[in-house]
């Protein structure tokens, strides 16, 4: 996005020596079916010597308050309310009521698989955020799209020839809470979803590096109908003016053609540019 941090001294982490040093902060909106998927297929494909030490659920102003199924469950589990409107909000009150050093943040449209968690105990570097890998769930054409183009997945700038993730996305990431801390967490003046992790991102780059960590994965279960791609683009074109206003950037949508080409895609691309512009002049 051409954001250039502006780094005083650069910020270590301690090396995550166990799963046990991490928290899984997840905001919901609305969603009840996700987050039980998401917490009995986490318990499900997860080895128990990856267990975190806690997962929090911050419902967010749902219309039918989210529940967690009465079962014993071997992570504690705790379900916050956040009534300011947002994700940014819901996920800071998340960071401040977990235990533990790091934050490990997903979406209640993620499903984990297997390397959710033990994905970031590889290839360590003293970085204070990891960007993992988001898949998409389905198989759909939509679907296939998101997935070929990268959607939720942060570009790649190169650094001395080492590529690191422009922001953060917080459907897999992993941060160190201090470093959340000292950024003063996310911007809640954003109150949709989109551009408040891109934001976050920025302010950790002026405290220490980030990197990616490939071998954590999520799946995405993105819906297959042109409403939610419309509403999406929509989003992501808005958070982009409040980061453009914010850093002095020029993020304005261009043209552009698929990563995998065929008539589809290219008519998919230009719906995605098209609702991004709308949405960037829309505010």
């Amino acid at each position: 996005m051409g954001y250039k941090p502006q780094r005083v001294s650069l910020l270590s982490a301690p090396l995550l020596q166990t799963s046990k040093q991490i928290s899984i902060v997840i905001p919901v909106k609305d969603n009840q079916k996700g987050i039980t998927d998401f917490i009995e297929t986490f318990f499900h494909v997860t080895p128990p010597e990856y267990y975190p030490s806690e997962i929090i659920i911050v419902d967010n102003n749902s219309r039918e308050s989210i529940y967690i199924l009465e079962k014993d469950y071997p992570v504690k589990i705790t379900l916050l309310s956040c009534s300011k409107i947002g994700p940014a909000a819901a996920r800071n009150k998340g960071v401040q009521r977990a235990i533990t050093d790091w934050i490990l943040f997903s979406d209640s449209d993620c499903i984990p698989t297997k390397t959710f968690i033990s994905g970031y105990l590889q290839g360590q570097n003293t970085s204070i955020g990891y960007a993992g890998k988001v898949k998409s769930l389905g198989n759909n054409r939509i679907s296939r799209y998101y997935e070929s183009q990268e959607i939720l997945m942060p570009p790649k700038v190169y650094e001395n020839g080492i590529a690191r993730p422009d922001y953060l996305i917080t459907a897999n990431c992993l941060i160190l809470k201090h470093a959340i801390e000292l950024t003063g967490g996310f911007n809640e003046d954003i109150t949709f979803a989109g551009g408040e992790d891109i934001d976050l991102g920025f302010k950790l780059l002026n405290l220490g590096q980030l990197s990616f960590a490939f071998h954590s994965e999520v799946y995405h279960d993105f819906r297959d109908d042109l409403s939610d791609f419309k509403d999406r683009f929509l989003r992501y074109g808005r958070g982009n003016r409040v980061i453009s206003k914010l850093y002095g950037l020029d993020l304005r949508p261009a043209p552009f053609l698929p990563n995998m080409f065929s008539p589809y895609n290219l008519a998919l691309s230009f719906l995605q540019y098209y609702w991004l512009r709308t949405g960037y002049f829309s505010i």
